[in-house]
């Protein structure tokens, strides 16, 4: 639980990371490929996004990576 925990803050900055990335003013659809690239972008910025709120470095949150997939077998193939 502790970890949980010490995981929202840099998952929040890694959100903050991602709008800039990708702003929601883009529009249109966002194609499968597209998806799969970004999730694999998230991945690469979260050592940033730790280091930005001062944590160190830690493992991707397991729980974030199931709830990916719980998302991708949801989308329309």
């Amino acid at each position: 639980m502790m970890t949980e925990k010490q995981d929202i803050a840099p998952l929040i900055e890694l959100l903050k990371m991602a709008a800039e990335q990708w702003p929601s003013s883009e529009g249109g659809e966002v194609s499968q490929s597209e998806l799969f690239r970004r999730d694999q972008a998230l991945l690469k910025m979260w050592p940033e996004a730790c280091r930005r709120v001062g944590v160190g470095k830690r493992e991707f949150p397991p729980g974030v990576i199931k709830r990916w997939q719980e998302i991708g077998r949801s989308r329309p193939h």
